[in-house]
C-alpha cells in the first residue's frame, strides 16, 4: 500500500488513465447530450490529456511535472470538457507546485483546489455536469482521507463517491434525464481516475496502437446541406497572446472581456494564464467576437467548428443503431485463456478478461452492456468483489430493466450455470434458473500460502498448499496432490455426479497424471482434467 507518490508514480499513473479514456472514448461520445449533442466529450477529453501527457519531461518531482501536464493540457485543451478538464489539473498543479513527494491528504487537498479552479472557469456553473461529480465527489468523503490511509484507498473512495454523484446527474439536469443518460463529462474524468486507481493496484491498462495519437474523424458534408437548419451555432475556441502594442498587458481586465462575449454566446468557459487568454464559447455569429479579441492581441491558435453539422451526424450515427436481435445476452468476467473459451463454448457473448484478482471495472461492464446486441443481458461476475462495479455500470447505463446480475462468486458456479442452461427457453426462466443452478457447484482451489497463518485448527507456512471451499480455507499441505485429497475429503460427494478441473500453466505434465492418479479413486464422480490458464490457483475444481 502506498503512502506517498512522486513525479515518476504520477506520470505512470496519468499514463493508465489516458490509455483507459482512449479505450472509453466512443463510449462517451456516445453519450454525449450537453451542451450540444454532438458526440465528441471522449474525444476532447482524451486528446486534451494527450497533449498534456505529449509536452511533459520525466521529474521525480511531482509538482514540476504536473504543472508540465496542466500547462499542456491549457494549450491542447479541445472542446467545454477538455477545458475544463485542463482548469481540474490546473488546480491540482497549483496546489501541488512545490511538492516532490505527495500523500493522500495533499493530493485530497489538490483535488478540492482543482474542482474550484474550474469552477471559476465557466462562467455559468451548470450543476450536474463534471463540475458537479468532482467537486461532490471529493467533498463528500475528504473527512476519510486522513491518518495512515493509502493512495490506493483514497482514490477507491473518490470514485465511489464521484459514481454516486455521477448516477443522481440526471436528476440536476433535464437535458440528461430526457435523454436517459449521465453527463457524459463526468463520466470521461471519471474513467480517467479508473485508469489511475488500476495503476494503483498493479493493472496495466494498454490501449490499441490504432487509438493512440487518432485525430478527429474529418468532417463529412453530407450531413450539412443547402435545406439545412442552422440553430445549434458554432463551436469557438482560441488562445489569445495579449500584445502591449495594442495597449497595456497589464491593464487588461479578463472580468470585462467575459462580460462582452457573454452577450454574443453561451457555454463559456474563458481564464487568463499569465500573458494569454483561452476561450471557449458556443455563438451563432463568430465575427463580433473575433473583433472584440484582436483589440487586445492576435491568436496562437484559433478553432471554428460546425455544431450543427456535428448535431445532424450524431443523430443520424445514432439512429441507424441496430435493434436487440438476442433475447438473452450473456456477460461473464473470467480469467485464464482456455476458461474463456470454455465459457464463449457456453454461449457467452461478452468475455471480459481479468487478472487473477477479477478486478473488472465499471468501464468494462460497459462497454459489454453497449458490445451485447441483446434485449435483455445477464452479468456473471465470478467474483464477490466485482458485483459492486457491475452495479454501478448498470446504473451508469440506466439499464436496470434489461440488464442483471446472476450472483456468481467463482468462475465454477457461472460454468455449472451456462451447462445447464436451455438457450432456446423463455428469457425469465432461463434468468430463474440461473439463480438456482450456481447454488448446485461447489468450488475447490488450491493455491500457495503468502502469509504464516494459525487459527480454527489450521496451521500454514508461507508457500505452503492450502486449499479454499467457496473461499473458506478446508485444507492445509506441503504438497498439492496432498492438500487437494484433504478438501475433496472434506466434501459431502453423495448428491455430487461431475467434476471438472482447470490447471494453471505452472502444474507440470507429471503433477497432472500425479493428480489423475489420486482422483481415480473417488467414487463414481466423473471429472475431466483440462489446462485452464488461470493465475492465482495452481488447481481450480468444480464439483455439481
Amino acid at each position: 500500500m502506498r503512502q506517498s507518490i512522486n513525479g515518476y508514480d504520477f506520470q505512470s499513473m496519468i499514463q493508465n488513465g489516458l490509455n483507459n479514456i482512449r479505450l472509453a472514448e466512443q463510449r462517451i461520445n456516445s453519450m454525449n447530450v450537453f451542451p450540444v449533442a454532438d458526440g465528441d466529450t471522449g474525444t476532447n477529453m482524451r486528446l486534451t490529456l494527450e497533449n498534456g501527457f505529449k509536452r511533459t519531461q520525466k521529474s521525480k518531482h511531482l509538482g514540476l511535472y504536473l504543472c508540465d501536464l496542466a500547462a499542456g493540457m491549457l494549450l491542447g485543451a479541445r472542446g467545454n470538457s477538455g477545458v475544463i478538464l485542463s482548469q481540474l489539473f490546473k488546480g491540482m498543479s497549483v496546489e501541488l507546485e512545490k511538492k516532490g513527494i505527495v500523500n493522500p491528504g495533499e493530493f485530497r487537498d489538490a483535488l478540492i483546489t482543482g474542482y474550484r479552479t474550474a469552477y471559476k472557469a465557466v462562467v455559468n456553473p451548470v450543476e450536474g455536469t463534471i463540475l458537479t461529480v468532482t467537486r461532490e465527489g471529493i467533498e463528500n468523503i475528504k473527512s476519510q482521507i486522513r491518518g495512515k490511509i493509502s493512495f490506493e484507498q483514497s482514490i477507491k473512495l473518490y470514485l465511489e463517491s464521484m459514481y454516486r454523484s455521477l448516477q443522481q446527474t440526471p436528476e440536476k439536469l433535464e437535458v440528461l434525464k430526457e435523454s436517459n443518460v449521465v453527463d457524459s463529462g463526468a463520466y470521461g474524468y471519471i474513467v480517467i481516475f479508473e485508469g489511475i486507481y488500476k495503476y494503483l493496484i498493479g493493472d496495466s491498462v494498454e490501449a490499441d496502437e490504432s487509438l493512440i495519437n487518432t485525430q478527429p474523424k474529418p468532417v463529412e458534408p453530407l450531413y450539412f446541406d443547402e435545406n439545412s437548419e442552422f440553430v445549434e451555432g458554432y463551436c469557438m475556441e482560441f488562445l489569445l497572446q495579449l500584445l502591449n502594442q495594442k495597449g497595456s498587458v497589464k491593464e487588461f481586465n479578463l472580468n470585462n472581456f467575459i462580460n462582452h462575449i457573454k452577450e454574443l454566446g453561451n457555454s463559456i468557459v474563458c481564464l487568463k494564464e499569465g500573458t494569454i487568454v483561452k476561450v471557449h464559447i458556443h455563438t451563432l455569429n463568430p465575427s463580433p467576437i473575433i473583433d472584440f479579441a484582436k483589440k487586445f492581441g492576435e491568436f496562437i491558435s484559433f478553432k471554428l467548428e460546425n455544431m450543427q453539422l456535428q448535431h445532424n451526424e450524431f443523430s443520424v450515427v445514432k439512429a441507424k443503431s441496430d435493434k436487440p436481435a438476442k433475447k438473452l445476452g450473456i456477460v461473464a468476467v473470467v480469467n485464464g485463456n482456455e476458461i474463456e473459451n470454455v465459457y464463449r463454448e457456453l454461449g457467452c457473448d461478452y468475455v471480459i478478461s481479468a487478472s487473477g484478482n477479477m478486478n473488472a471495472s465499471s468501464s468494462e461492464f460497459l462497454d459489454a452492456i453497449e458490445a451485447v446486441n441483446a434485449e435483455k443481458i445477464v452479468i456473471f461476475p465470478n467474483n464477490i468483489n466485482t458485483f459492486g462495479a457491475a452495479h454501478q455500470a448498470i446504473d451508469i447505463a440506466r439499464a436496470k430493466d434489461r440488464v442483471f446480475i446472476v450472483p456468481t462468486k467463482t468462475m465454477i458456479e457461472g460454468i455449472v450455470a451456462l451447462q445447464m442452461d436451455l438457450p432456446d427457453g423463455n428469457t425469465n426462466d432461463r434468468l430463474n434458473a440461473f439463480h438456482t443452478n450456481i447454488k448446485l457447484a461447489t468450488t475447490i482451489g488450491v493455491t500457495n500460502a503468502t502469509k504464516n497463518y494459525e487459527k480454527d485448527g489450521f496451521c500454514c507456512k508461507i508457500n505452503d498448499k492450502i486449499a479454499l471451499i467457496n473461499d473458506e480455507l478446508v485444507a492445509v499441505s506441503d504438497t498439492l496432490i496432498g492438500c487437494l485429497q484433504k478438501a475433496i475429503e472434506s466434501i459431502d460427494l453423495t448428491e455430487k455426479t461431475g467434476m471438472v478441473i482447470y490447471l494453471s500453466n505452472d502444474v507440470s505434465d507429471e503433477l497432472e497424471e500425479d493428480l489423475g492418479n489420486a482422483l481415480s479413486s473417488i467414487g463414481n464422480i466423473d471429472y475431466q482434467i483440462t489446462k485452464g490458464g488461470q493465475d492465482i490457483y495452481d488447481v481450480l475444481i468444480g464439483l455439481f
